[in-house]
Formats: C-alpha cells, sequence, structure tokens
C-alpha cells in the first residue's frame, strides 16, 4: 500500500505526463504489445505502454502509449475511426476533454446483436446515417455507438432493427444509451495506480555495446545485484550472430533506475556500454522491446 504523501507525488506526477499519452480502444484481441508499438511508433518514440490484456466477453482490448512528445499525440490522433484489421479503433488523448470520452443520452445508441459482430462492416453501415464521433465495442454482442448530431441516433431509433442488416448480421434491437457513461477505460486508467506506475516509470533497461564473448549468464549475473529480474536476454540475428545488445526486465523500476545509473558508460572489457531505460531515436534502439512491458 502507498501512503497518502506517496498517492499524491503518484498522482501529480501523472497529471504532467497525460498530455504525453494516448488512450487506444478496440485493439483486436490478437494484437501483442509488439504489434501495437509497431503500429503506433511511427509517430514517434513510445516511452512507455500499458495493456490491458482481455476483456471478458469481448474480442477487442483497450491500451495507453506514453510518447517522448506531445507532437505525437497530436499526429497519432490521425488514426481515430480507422480501420486496424477487423476493428475500428478509437485513438483520444488521454488528457483530452471530457466530452471526447463522454457517451451522452441524446447523440449514444447501444445496439445488441443476435451474433459477434465485425466492427467494420458496422462503422460503414452506420455512418452512412451520421458522422461518428466514436464507437465503443463492449461485448461481443454490444456496442455504443456515439453520433456527432442528434439526428443520426434519432434516424436509427425510428428505424425497425429487422431493416437494419450488415452483411449476415441482423440487429437484436437498438436503444439509447442509458447509462450516460464515459469510454470506462480512460476512467480506470485516471484512477488506478498500478496502471499510473506502468505509464510513469520503466522496469525494463537495453544493454549496448556489449563484447562480442558476452553471455546471457553473465548478463543475468552481472545486472542482478540490482534487484530481482523478471527475465534477461541477449539479442541475436537470424544467423545466430550476436548483436552485441541486450535486455533485462526488472520486478521493480527502482532496480532498473539503480542499473542504469551505475551500469551505463561503464567499462567492459575495453568496451565501454551504454545502459538505457527508454527507446531513443537511434535506430539500433528502436526494438519492441524497448519498452515498459508491464501489464
Amino acid at each position: 500500500m502507498y501512503s497518502k504523501s506517496e498517492l499524491n507525488l503518484i498522482n501529480n506526477q501523472f497529471e504532467y505526463i497525460k498530455k504525453y499519452c494516448i488512450y487506444i480502444g478496440n485493439i483486436p484481441a490478437e494484437v501483442s504489445k509488439t504489434d501495437l508499438i509497431a503500429k503506433f511508433s511511427v509517430f514517434g518514440e513510445i516511452s512507455n505502454l500499458y495493456m490491458k490484456s482481455f476483456i471478458q466477453f469481448c474480442d477487442v482490448k483497450p491500451a495507453v502509449v506514453r510518447y517522448r512528445l506531445m507532437k505525437s499525440v497530436k499526429e497519432s490522433s490521425s488514426l481515430h475511426n480507422s480501420r486496424y484489421i477487423q476493428s475500428v479503433l478509437i485513438v483520444l488523448p488521454l488528457d483530452s476533454s471530457y466530452n471526447n470520452y463522454f457517451l451522452p443520452y441524446n447523440t449514444c445508441v447501444v445496439v445488441y446483436t443476435y451474433n459477434k459482430f465485425g466492427m467494420v462492416d458496422f462503422y460503414q453501415k452506420f455512418s452512412k446515417l451520421g458522422d461518428i464521433h466514436a464507437m465503443k465495442k463492449a461485448t461481443n454482442v454490444m456496442v455504443y455507438i456515439s453520433f456527432v448530431s442528434e439526428r443520426a441516433a434519432r434516424t436509427i431509433l425510428d428505424t425497425k432493427p429487422t431493416d437494419i442488416h450488415i452483411n449476415v448480421q441482423t440487429i437484436n434491437h437498438v436503444t439509447r444509451n442509458i447509462n450516460v457513461c464515459l469510454i470506462d477505460f480512460e476512467k480506470e486508467c485516471t484512477s488506478n495506480t498500478a496502471i499510473k506506475l506502468t505509464l510513469l516509470y520503466n522496469r525494463s533497461i537495453g544493454i549496448f555495446g556489449l563484447p562480442s564473448n558476452f553471455t546471457e549468464a553473465k548478463l543475468h549475473d552481472e545486472f542482478s545485484r540490482y534487484g530481482r529480474i523478471e527475465k534477461s536476454r541477449l539479442v541475436y540475428d537470424s544467423t545466430g550472430h550476436f548483436k552485441q545488445y541486450g535486455f533485462v526486465y526488472y520486478e521493480k523500476h527502482l532496480s532498473a533506475q539503480a542499473a542504469k545509473q551505475e551500469m551505463d558508460r561503464s567499462d567492459h572489457t575495453g568496451r565501454k556500454i551504454a545502459v538505457c531505460a527508454r527507446a531513443t531515436k537511434d535506430s539500433t534502439r528502436k526494438s519492441a522491446d524497448y519498452v515498459n512491458y508491464d501489464e
């Protein structure tokens, strides 16, 4: 448990870094953290990532990405309502205005289906009735559709469910969003201390410039003195040639900080190694493994 002063410090730090974060919703369940990093790192360096493992009875999940630069947040928002595999993404700045996460009564409808559905087909069908602010898949047979205008929502509510056909899908029923809720994971991010710590701190470090004869056993031995290691590995190419860098994942972020401070620029058989705790612009350090993998 954290003391009141510790929680205040965490909350204050998180409020500061929120402007570097984006919320991503409706991520297909099969997408890995590596996949997500590859997709969103085109907008800039990613410092940290939190991805929910799964949502019960739903084949999509949410995540939060923390960028190094604020301009990356703005540029990545261009993927909002874009297609990703068979889903349609929600991509919003985490410190966006309250209204962007609000699913109001007058412009949001809840659509229920008889069977599991694809969001791409839904988006194409319902966007013909009006501009969509956001679609949030809540379960495999239920989706929130928030329109820009109230008129589009009324049009759908006035249409018989049996008249709305999406490929082989038939709508069960459509109702107003009487819950008047937020996109729930955004709310969770602002109230969950563990998520905040994941986005604030790295537990992983990258070690570069290692001697060619360095071993995984030696990597573990040298870096375990700073704290308990969850896992460690060296990186090899497809031919088995050692690329002279590796990664260490600690149980605690303080261990990663201590290792970086002590080992960065230290000498190993005449070579100075580099130890870093986040992704950098250096192309040799853009590996997806170089990001905080906490869940």
